[in-house]
């Protein structure tokens, strides 16, 4: 299949005209077979045809598709392809037509008619016999760089390929998890330029699973964000959630007062700033609620000690959901300064917004400039502390 066929290939009608073709006998030669697959994938109907050949080439049906084919895991499938038409499918000519196929009782065979074996295979959902039919095209056709492509792709076959750096590759790249290999740029690209708009449901979700971090993700979200009116009221509030903690912040603020209602505005504001600092603030003020009764940094590092590297591993694991978290960084900010790791410290404390301004913060902060050689600014930090009458003792042990 070609690989730029999704560019020529329009998107099918709403509406589809069939016509039921006659009962076929289960005695019936091929010839008589055929007519009736064929029928369904003729004229008007030949759209379907060029639908699934569609679905198999690229965009979110090609992710959707290659899921599907590819057989993944559930934590790695975005949606199975909806395959459906208003009439019956010939289920029964099929299954004699690919009884019939695989016997090799034919003399010769048309290459479209062949194409139908497998459209319908793929329409009917017998992926197994899906599967055959690609291998069974190699078989007898010789194995074109296409065929072997795709069955590369779909991981049916292990002959080195060089890495294409398309659309397809990087859906199924994707649907298979090897989330590092994937060029999240390219795929951006091809909606915020090439107006692929198809692709923005599998970035969507790469953000929503924390694979697609970092200021791509604000520029693809500032597109997605410009048709938030159409949506249904339940896209609106996936959108809304998925989206914090896990896009730049600030720039994000600004764009939501664009478009969202008033209303909607003030609670994603509110929604953002809890999921930013965490929800220990007071209302609108910044620092901590009273009634906690431990300072959640210093409880973070309690938790530390009790639970050892597993509760760290489940932070770092929250924060690849919110990379954008302050509350997070700032916790894995406090668990590296215990371990005497400054390097981590200062690229956690970085990344704590206010967070970093506040005295316990401000605290470990001038500890790790003096220790790393930043004498000048740690006690400049510490005198200001002291000044505004602030405490500059942290808990026992820690140093």
């Amino acid at each position: 299949m070609s690989l730029q066929t999704e560019y020529k290939l329009q998107w099918p009608e709403y509406r589809i005209e069939f016509h039921k073709g006659p009962e076929l006998p289960k005695t019936a030669t091929l010839s008589e077979l055929w007519p009736s697959l064929r029928a369904f994938f003729s004229g008007d109907q030949s759209r379907f045809a060029n639908y699934l050949y569609y679905l198999s080439t690229d965009f979110s049906g090609g992710f959707s598709l290659c899921s599907f084919l590819g057989e993944n895991e559930v934590a790695n499938r975005f949606k199975d392809p909806q395959l459906t038409t208003p009439s019956l499918f010939p289920s029964q000519s099929l299954d004699q037509i690919w009884e019939f196929c695989q016997n090799r009782e034919f003399e010769e065979m048309e290459r479209e008619d062949w194409e139908l074996v497998g459209f319908g295979l793929l329409y009917s959902g017998q992926i197994a016999e899906f599967r055959n039919w690609v291998l069974k095209t190699k078989e007898f056709f010789g194995q074109t760089d296409d065929n072997r492509r795709f069955l590369f792709l779909l991981g049916w076959e292990f002959s080195e390929l060089p890495y294409e750096n398309t659309i397809l590759h990087a859906l199924v790249e994707y649907v298979q998890g090897k989330r590092d290999y994937l060029d999240f740029k390219t795929l951006t690209d091809a909606v915020t330029l090439d107006s692929h708009w198809q692709v923005s449901g599998v970035l969507f979700h790469a953000i929503e699973m924390g694979w697609f971090s970092g200021e791509e993700t604000f520029r693809f979200w500032k597109f997605l964000i410009g048709f938030y009116a159409e949506w249904e009221d339940w896209e609106k509030q996936k959108f809304c959630s998925v989206s914090l903690g896990k896009i730049p912040a600030f720039p994000a603020l600004r764009y939501a007062k664009r478009y969202f209602p008033e209303e909607t505005f003030l609670r994603y504001r509110e929604d953002l700033e809890t999921s930013l600092r965490g929800d220990w603030t007071v209302s609108n003020g910044f620092g901590y609620e009273l009634s906690h009764e431990m300072d959640p940094f210093v409880e973070t590092v309690v938790r530390f000690r009790n639970e050892g590297i597993r509760y760290e591993d489940d932070l770092k694991n929250e924060l690849l959901l919110k990379p954008y978290s302050y509350f997070i960084n700032l916790q894995l900010a406090s668990i590296a300064f215990v371990k005497k790791e400054n390097d981590k410290f200062l690229n956690f404390y970085k990344k704590a917004g206010r967070l970093k301004y506040l005295p316990f913060a401000l605290n470990l902060y001038f500890r790790v400039l003096k220790v790393t050689g930043d004498e000048t600014l740690g006690s400049s930090i510490e005198r200001t502390l002291l000044a505004s009458g602030e405490s500059v003792s942290i808990p026992e042990g820690w140093e």
